[in-house]
């Protein structure tokens, strides 16, 4: 069991302006459609990315608006939609550092048909059954994570969230390596990267952040995004190495 470092008096003062509501639920992505929707159209997977446009109206096309609330209804009862819809979120905000890349959720070793989406359709309906991510089975990878082709530990975090309910204890929260490297950073000595995060070690991770959150008597979304802000915030900051480097040349 690791040790939980001391909630810092930063983060209890930026949380406690915010709003879960509109802070959180409202965060926005800004999603290119057309890139989205021409790639599940070309790969043949029954998935529409939808978004809302400037006026308000669900788009399919061009350029759209996409709010993590959103995320909790949009797929309307398919997980396949729910979980690709989580990935172009990621995928478009500004402060998530996600790769432009198309999470392709067919087995190609399988027939061509439906049968090739059977695998993603299973690791997504496990972690619908409590309590998800700790069970063991088949379907589960080395880190016990459900093998869902196509999809990492990040946006299957976020997905795992989106289809988590509001009143669960511990709701599963996303999984960012910023956040993640800000927290080690504080003091919390776990590994630091997300590509090795284990399930036991992603609900330790949750854990930190529901005690700091029950500490600060805040929700713990909005701890997961003051560490996101922290970090960048750290990171863009000069080195003084740097600095010193320069003046030399």
């Amino acid at each position: 069991m690791t040790t939980t470092p001391a909630l810092p008096e930063a983060c209890l003062a930026w949380c406690s302006t915010r709003s879960y509501e509109y802070d959180v639920l409202g965060d926005l992505a800004e999603i290119d459609l057309d890139w989205w929707n021409s790639r599940l159209t070309s790969a043949r997977i029954p998935v529409r990315v939808r978004a809302r446009g400037l006026d308000g109206d669900v788009v399919e096309t061009g350029t759209g608006f996409l709010r993590r609330g959103d995320l909790q209804t949009i797929g309307g009862g398919c997980d396949l939609t729910t979980v690709y819809h989580c990935a172009a979120w990621l995928v478009g905000h500004r402060d998530r550092d996600r790769a432009r890349r198309f999470p392709d959720a067919r087995d190609l070793e399988e027939p061509a048909g439906d049968r090739r989406l059977h695998s993603v359709r299973q690791a997504l309906d496990e972690c619908r059954r409590a309590p998800a991510l700790i069970d063991v089975g088949p379907h589960r990878d080395w880190s016990g994570w459900p093998r869902a082709t196509g999809f990492g530990r990040v946006p299957m975090s976020l997905y795992v969230w989106a289809i988590g309910s509001e009143s669960m204890l511990h709701r599963p929260q996303l999984l960012d390596q910023q956040a993640l490297s800000e927290l080690v950073h504080l003091g919390w000595v776990n590994n630091p990267s997300v590509s090795a995060m284990t399930v036991r070690r992603y609900l330790d991770y949750c854990e930190v952040l529901d005690e700091w959150a029950r500490l600060g008597h805040v929700r713990p979304e909005l701890i997961e995004m003051w560490l996101v802000r922290s970090w960048r915030s750290r990171r863009e900051k000069p080195s003084p190495f740097l600095d010193e480097f320069r003046d030399a040349l």
